[in-house]
């Protein structure tokens, strides 16, 4: 007698299959029955199958009269003996009972009376048992496996050799050590997993490592069927609770016994499913999810966020269940774990899981106040990943903020995207509804509401409004309006050098993003440009900058405005071309004219003018010609015409910068020293201030032209003028004929009749 002890798919019925196949090749006769859980309580049923079977085969009917429930079970039983003895006489006998966990008990007895008698015969009898049954199968070991010829093998999980033979079986020669290293990280070598994987690769072959598909699901499924009840609730209730599968929750919330969640865990540990106390790959947590009943399945989440809150665990983790069970307001604890939730998500990178907590918050609110601070929330989330989607709700959250629903950092939400889009007049109104200690350490609020208070909107440089008090701003709304046009125009203004190292070393996963652009602006602007581009690209790299869109693009056109100063115009142009795949300019709102201005720039020092001329293009708001944005873009555009051949047109861009920076009291050296600097501090003639209309920037409202007046260059033919400007910017002779596509002799030739006519002998005078 063999009793074959095994987990649920380790090949118990295969191996009893193979015997009988073998007795039959050696000319004996093989009789199978198997236990079913749903006939358990039918009395002799798998006795009676059995002698009905060996019958057919030609034993003599020991019962001609049936089982009789009321007839003496030793009688009975001595019959059954002497005739199966009788019969294995003639031939060899192979009895094989699998599941035996599942017999009936009266054929239990029945077994075990027959297996104590068959030590003279020609008989093997074969027993399967499942070890999640060892429990009720105790007292059937206690009776046989003390006996001499009664012999117990245990299964073990096919090695990785035996994985690679069976593999090599069915997919041929073109299945290696990969896919065998593969099939048993997926299956931990058991054979039920292992036949649904491989049915999966032959039915859909594709790369080592792909996802196991309906076939492996299903293996799955099976094995929880054949297993115990409590195993099965328990790998229900893991799959529910996924990482915060504590043991004690995982027997509240599968209605388990806390002593039996140990033994289901090494069971599913045995069968495949788990790898230590976690599920062995995904697709195995999905199929056991799928088996849960639908209709039960939102009970099943919902209590699980009840006894995961009432655990301690992480919000995150209790959000996750209130959204698969879509019933977030029963409680009003469960809008706030969804909106701290995604705090702790978009302080992480992860956008998106941000933006489904507070949807469902938003939805589940009980009152307008818990959906209005929720709503707030929410269109921080969308900003972050395209303003345009969050910028669809700020007409409801200024209503919500008229109407007291939020109030303090939430109004600064809505004000800081208001300005965003040049809503100045809106964004002030609701500014006058917050109070100075509701600003708190928000340094973005801080920044944006001075820059708001020099925007240039009505009513926003109301003097009786004393100015936020900032560590971005120590000297007042000057001060901060002179950073902001300093950061737009990238435009040196001395700077201190070691405070941006401080706070780019401070910088946490979580901490507000502002600081560390203030940092890297500054380190541009004092020139230590490649310090920019290492710390840009160390910032990339982390997790909660990469994953959020709008992050990572602040830090890439940063990034990009350095290469661009340093020389480098192809990685310039790469980077902001990144820049707008991810976030399109029709998102920027009024700072599109700083990515902008790069392409435009960039664009042009490759001498690729129909790539610039094809960002002019792209429609800019007006609001944004009130802001410092506007420098870089103005700039970039005048620099695009003069390469293109129209220095009129440029000059009348560099006094509009010039003009602006007045307005805000900005130090305005870095325009006038640079190549756009040259005949600005001198008036144009009459004939050269009207420019066409397809000239003007996009949104740009040109002003009235300026008084006639005499120029010592009217003389200059454009050619020599254009020539002029390029050595007045420090470009050599042979950079001057590179740009401009002419030789260097006739680069030469300009240079000698503008000396001529402007009376200077160097290129210094030129200046």
């Amino acid at each position: 007698m063999l009793l074959i002890s095994g987990p649920v798919g380790s090949g118990k019925t295969a191996l009893l299959q193979e015997m009988a196949a073998c007795a039959g090749r050696r000319d004996g006769r093989a009789f199978v029955v198997t236990g079913s859980a749903r006939e358990r309580l039918h009395p002799y049923g798998v006795l009676a199958r059995l002698i009905q079977s060996m019958c057919v085969a030609g034993m003599a009917d020991p019962l001609p009269g049936g089982l009789g429930a009321d007839e003496d079970f030793f009688e009975m039983m001595h019959r059954v003996s002497a005739a199966f003895r009788d019969f294995s006489a003639r031939c060899p006998v192979v009895v094989g009972v699998d599941d035996v966990h599942f017999v009936d008990e009266p054929s239990l007895r029945a077994l075990s009376y027959l297996i104590r008698r068959i030590e003279t015969t020609a008989a093997v009898v074969v027993v399967n048992e499942s070890t999640s049954y060892e429990r009720d199968m105790v007292d059937l070991r206690a009776e046989l496996l003390h006996l001499p010829f009664c012999h117990r093998v245990r299964l073990a999980p096919l090695t990785r050799d035996d994985i690679a033979e069976q593999l090599h079986q069915r997919l041929g020669a073109g299945s290696g050590g990969a896919y065998a290293r593969f099939c048993a990280q997926v299956t931990g070598g058991v054979p039920l997993l292992l036949q649904g994987l491989i049915d999966d690769l032959v039915t859909a072959p594709g790369p080592v490592g792909g996802e196991p598909g309906p076939n492996f699901r299903q293996a799955v499924l099976r094995g929880l069927h054949r297993c115990t009840s409590s195993t099965a609730e328990v790998a229900r209730a893991m799959a529910v609770l996924g990482d915060f599968a504590a043991p004690e929750l995982v027997a509240e919330l599968g209605s388990v016994d806390v002593a039996l969640v140990g033994e289901s865990i090494r069971d599913l540990r045995e069968m495949g499913l788990l790898e230590r106390k976690s599920f062995r790959h995904p697709h195995i947590r999905a199929a056991v999810l799928a088996g849960i009943p639908g209709p039960s399945l939102p009970e099943i989440h919902s209590r699980a966020a009840v006894l995961l809150h009432q655990s301690g665990a992480p919000a995150h983790a209790v959000a996750e269940q209130l959204i698969a069970a879509q019933d977030g307001g029963k409680a009003s604890w469960r809008v706030s774990i969804l909106c701290e939730a995604a705090r702790e998500a978009l302080a992480s990178g992860d956008v998106d899981s941000a933006v489904l907590s507070l949807r469902h918050a938003v939805s589940a609110s009980a009152d307008e106040s818990q959906r209005a601070y929720a709503g707030v929330h929410l269109a921080e989330a969308l900003w972050h990943t395209d303003p345009s989607r969050a910028a669809r709700g700020l007409d409801e959250l200024g209503k919500d903020a008229r109407a007291g629903l939020i109030t303090g950092p939430e109004t600064l939400i809505a004000v800081n995207q208001l300005l965003w889009w040049g809503e100045f007049a809106q964004a002030d109104e609701l500014l006058w509804l917050v109070d100075d200690e509701d600003y708190g350490d928000s340094t973005l609020a801080h920044l944006w509401t001075l820059f708001c208070q020099v925007g240039g909107g009505a009513g926003l440089c109301d003097e009786s409004r004393p100015p936020v008090d900032s560590q971005l701003a120590q000297s007042g709304a000057m001060a901060a309006a002179a950073y902001l046009s300093s950061a737009a125009s990238l435009i040196f203004d001395g700077a201190p050098t070691d405070r941006p190292d401080r706070m780019l070393l401070g910088l946490r996963a979580g901490a507000p993003l502002t600081p560390a652009l203030y940092a890297l602006v500054l380190l541009v602007q004092t020139g230590r440009l490649d310090e920019v581009v290492s710390w840009c690209d160390r910032l990339l790299k982390e997790e909660w900058i990469h994953r959020s869109p709008m992050r990572r693009v602040m830090i890439r056109t940063v990034e990009s405005v350095a290469l661009l100063r340093s020389g480098d115009s192809s990685g310039a142009l790469r980077g902001i071309r990144e820049v707008f795949g991810t976030v399109p300019p029709a998102a920027w709102g009024v700072v599109v004219g700083l990515p902008m201005s790069v392409a435009v720039r960039a664009s042009t020092d490759l001498g690729d003018t129909h790539a610039a001329r094809s960002y002019l293009a792209v429609p800019v708001p007006p609001a944004m010609f009130d802001t410092p944005f506007a420098v870089p873009y103005l700039l970039a555009l005048g620099w695009c015409h003069l390469a293109m051949g129209h220095p009129q047109s440029a000059l009348m861009y560099a006094r509009s910068c010039l003009g602006l920076t007045a307005k805000w009291g900005v130090d305005a050296t870095g325009i006038a020293a640079g190549p756009l600097g040259l005949e600005i501090s001198r008036p144009l003639p009459p004939a050269a201030e009207p420019v066409d209309s397809d000239e003007e920037a996009p949104g740009w409202n040109r002003r009235e032209p300026s008084p006639a007046a005499t120029d010592d260059s009217a003389g200059l033919t454009d050619a020599e003028q254009r020539v002029a400007a390029l050595a007045a910017a420090g470009s050599t002779n042979r950079q001057i004929a590179e740009r401009l596509f002419i030789t260097v002799s006739t680069v030469e030739q300009h240079l000698t009749k503008v000396y001529r006519k402007l009376n200077v002998r160097s290129r210094s005078g030129l200046r």
